[in-house]
């Protein structure tokens, strides 16, 4: 797709695209070019190649359908890689969108149209094939597989411009044969050109009309990159004047969350219901969703996912779930069915399984399989820890993840005097006393979180400790993420837990080998992942009324753009593997104790019943 010369303020220019070949019947494709984020636009221009195909009529006599399968946050898993080979994700899905298309091929009433909402990048070993470069660029596994599948269509989602725009430009050039959406993100060079704003389709006489919205929420700052997210409410509002009498469907493909009170992402400004609140009644007909990972409507569209006469759509995370949903176009165009299909129950497609995955499975393996070094025969490294006693108290992995941090910090000339995760940043453990490979550590930290530099005061750390301790798995309580963080070697503290969790205290904190009292005008350099915390959030909102707790994301910060996971396999490739001799111990840097506070002296407050 040749990139157009962008139309002033307020006008959008209608080109002719390409439509994926083996996506939609026959389908003839346009694309709208243009910045409808700072004002409403009023006039629509057309390149002198545009002419589209008459307008269908339709009724109850004489209806017609439009047939979306859709996923989102796919996030890479094309398949699971496993020692012993790929176990197929995408296949299935590929699969039922087939036997779909096949059915309806020569049925002159129904289209049918393949669609993801986005994030389809960051989170597998496939991430490893996009290379540093162009020299060292291999392919984006998602797009290039989605072109081969009859994908047709792909909004942008935050994370799929974690590894940069350079990347993302790239992948679109090399792979994407279906366009790239997104009406609210201005990215100028090198994504100039290579994604749009809307796209309107037209296959048998039907116009399906489609706008792409991105969320800020968790998207990582880009040193190089000059990258805006408007308000994607506002945007709609200024796209939809100049697109609904154009469209006989008009579906926004978003990557926006499904709500504000949402917590197993950061939704920002607005999600799918409250941007659907705000529209006209039956200007959209459907909302497809991402970002949030929500499963809706396993079992048929259900009440709540309707609002303001619109349904919303979204299918879980990492393939769980392929929908569909079915458009029914007569007087008015109406969603009259919506389901999702668990992927794993769909037969698999075997040719494409075969013939497209398996190769591109195979150029991984390789990295997959890479040796790293050894592992400590430490229970602390087992997965059964890390999803179970991460946060009830000190870790021998933790110490060795936030004590490398800092030196990972100082070898690029970040002077860090701490370093702290939390369990956002393990996702599971490692095998004990054996061998580690990349793709060990890689599930262990999946996704592209960043080397983040945090400005804070002696007191404003004494405060993160007292807040910590809020935060730590209680006996008889069960295990929720609560965003408790573990320091390197630099603090050494203590809790005592008391009889309810606001009566938790931190005691003895030292700094330094000093009390941290002494320290409280100093200034000190933590480091810390880009995505501390965020899973927590639901938590917090649900304890903020009882809890006097700190939010670590007001912190004044850096964000280094140095990939966390990176730089640890290059420190465990340097020292060895993940070993005591690296780091694997406990040291007593942190004590819990049973009971509550007893007294006070010179290293600060005291307590009884240590566990």
């Amino acid at each position: 797709m040749t990139p157009t010369p962008l139309p002033k303020p307020g006008v959008l220019r209608l080109i002719r695209g390409r439509a994926n070949p083996q996506g939609m019947d026959d389908a003839q494709l346009f694309l709208f070019t243009g910045n409808p984020t700072t004002t409403r636009v009023q006039h629509l221009e057309m390149d002198d190649d545009v002419v589209l195909p008459p307008r269908r009529t339709f009724s109850a006599q004489r209806p017609a359908r439009v047939k979306v399968l859709h996923f989102n946050d796919l996030h890479g898993h094309i398949c699971r890689l496993t020692p012993h080979g790929d176990i197929p994700v995408f296949s299935k899905m590929v699969g039922r969108i087939r036997t779909v298309r096949a059915q309806h091929q020569d049925d002159p009433n129904t289209v049918v149209m393949a669609m993801s909402a986005g994030d389809d990048l960051i989170g597998f070993v496939f991430d490893e094939l996009l290379g540093e470069d162009e020299a060292s660029f291999k392919l984006h596994v998602g797009y290039e597989l989605y072109s081969r599948a009859g994908v047709d269509v792909c909004g942008l989602g935050n994370h799929d411009l974690d590894l940069g725009v350079g990347a993302l430009a790239r992948s679109i050039r090399h792979n994407a044969r279906f366009p790239l959406l997104s009406a609210n993100l201005v990215a100028s060079w090198p994504l100039a050109g290579l994604y749009y704003p809307a796209a309107l389709f037209v296959s048998k006489g039907v116009r399906v009309g489609v706008i792409g919205l991105t969320t800020a929420g968790q998207m990582r700052q880009q040193l190089d990159a000059n990258i805006q997210v408007a308000s994607p409410v506002q945007t709609l509002h200024n796209l939809l004047p100049i697109m609904r009498p154009l469209c006989d469907v008009l579906i926004v493909l978003s990557h926006l969350g499904y709500s504000r009170s949402s917590h197993s992402a950061n939704v920002q400004n607005a999600g799918d219901v409250e941007l659907a609140r705000t529209l006209p009644r039956n200007s959209v007909q459907l909302i497809v969703g991402g970002h949030t990972h929500h499963v809706l409507n396993e079992q048929g569209l259900t009440p709540d996912n309707i609002v303001n006469g619109i349904p919303i759509v979204q299918a879980g995370t990492l393939g769980q779930y392929l929908g569909e949903v079915d458009i029914t176009l007569r007087e008015l165009a109406t969603v009259t069915h919506a389901r999702l299909l668990r992927t794993s129950y769909l037969p698999t497609d075997e040719a494409f399984e075969q013939e497209q995955v398996k190769p591109l499975a195979a150029m991984a393996m390789p990295t997959f399989n890479a040796v790293l070094g050894r592992t400590a025969d430490d229970p602390d490294l087992s997965t059964d820890s890390v999803r179970n006693l991460f946060a009830a108290g000190e870790s021998a992995f933790a110490n060795f993840i936030t004590d490398a941090m800092v030196a990972l910090a100082r070898a690029h000339d970040y002077a860090s005097d701490l370093a702290i995760i939390d369990a956002s940043s393990v996702r599971i453990g490692l095998p004990m006393g054996g061998e580690l490979t990349f793709g060990d550590w890689f599930n262990v930290m999946p996704f592209a979180d960043t080397l983040r530099l945090c400005w804070l005061t002696g007191a404003q750390i004494k405060r993160l400790v007292e807040d910590n301790a809020l935060r730590i798995d209680r006996p008889c309580e069960p295990h929720t993420e609560r965003g408790f963080i573990h320091f390197s070697r630099g603090l050494r503290y203590a809790i005592a837990l008391g009889e309810r969790r606001e009566d938790a205290r931190a005691y003895d904190i030292r700094l330094n080998g000093a009390s941290i009292e002494s320290q409280l005008h100093r200034s000190f350099l933590v480091a810390c992942s880009s995505f501390i915390r965020q899973p927590a959030r639901a938590w917090e909102s649900y304890e903020s009324s009882r809890l006097a707790l700190m939010d670590i994301q007001t912190f004044t910060h850096l964000d280094t753009g140095l990939f966390l996971r990176d730089e640890l396999v290059g420190y465990i490739r340097e020292h060895g593997g993940v070993t005591a001799q690296a780091g694997v111990a406990r040291d007593g840097r942190l004590v819990v104790s049973r009971e509550q506070v007893v007294g006070s002296g010179d290293r600060g407050l005291t307590a009884v019943g240590e566990i």
